[in-house]
């Protein structure tokens, strides 16, 4: 017996082969495929963990935006209980001197909605990720019983194990290798509907952080036109 070793990113594939026996085409061509179904695991587990990576950095972001976003809420209310646009509150006169404080509110107020917007352009491109493994649903693949990865990977040896006399590869080895892909294929599942789990709870959060800012945004711009003297902040 010669043992072979495939070097993969996924896994190394080793394999023992008799030497002495000629290969059958249906062997070459199963092994083929089964060399096949390493790339395409190997490409789901990059894609997966690009997407997880992305997912934790915007769902950190938005928690953080949110924070702030909540922190402004209580700032530009205090400016609006200033500025008279509180119930119950005058307006102030035209003469009225701002402190640098106040208007160090309306800087913040116009970094924290750069910031949102720059946080809705990684949320476009997770979601385009997201969407993308969803429409990947391949319609030959008629029971979806391996999804993600198309059935035709999977069972590649069904009719080649019975033939076991006549094959050069070594089955031993073979159901070896074939286990150990296996078994890397149901964590990588596992992680495939975790991540999927895991951006609607991302897009729930950030619709949610939408939501907040939103209303908070316009009275920013209603508090800054009421502003006597132009300051240093939105719509300067």
């Amino acid at each position: 017996m010669k043992t072979i070793v495939r070097p993969h990113p996924l896994k190394d594939i080793i394999l023992e082969f008799d030497d002495s026996k000629e290969q059958p085409d249906y062997e070459k061509e199963a092994l083929a495929r089964y060399y096949e179904a390493h790339d395409v695991v190997w490409d789901l587990k990059q894609r997966l963990e690009y997407l997880a990576k992305g997912l934790v950095t915007v769902q950190q972001q938005t928690l953080e935006s949110t924070r702030e976003a909540l922190r402004l809420d209580q700032s530009l209310a205090s400016v609006e209980d200033s500025l008279g646009l509180s119930d119950d509150k005058k307006p102030l006169e035209k003469d009225t001197e701002f402190t640098g404080e106040v208007s160090g509110v309306f800087a913040d107020l116009e970094k924290h909605n750069l910031v949102v917007q720059a946080l809705y352009a990684q949320i476009d491109e997770m979601t385009q990720r997201y969407n993308d493994e969803i429409d990947r649903i391949d319609p030959t693949d008629e029971h979806l019983e391996h999804w993600p990865v198309h059935g035709r990977y999977f069972g590649i040896f069904d009719e080649v194990y019975p033939r076991y006399e006549e094959l050069s590869i070594n089955i031993v080895s073979l159901d070896d290798d074939e286990q150990e892909f296996l078994e890397l294929y149901g964590e990588l599942y596992e992680m495939y509907r975790r991540n999927l789990d895991f951006a609607e709870e991302v897009f729930a959060s950030y619709q949610g952080l939408v939501e907040l800012v939103e209303p908070i945004y316009k009275r920013a711009a209603i508090a800054l036109s009421a502003v006597p003297k132009k300051t240093g902040g939105l719509g300067s």
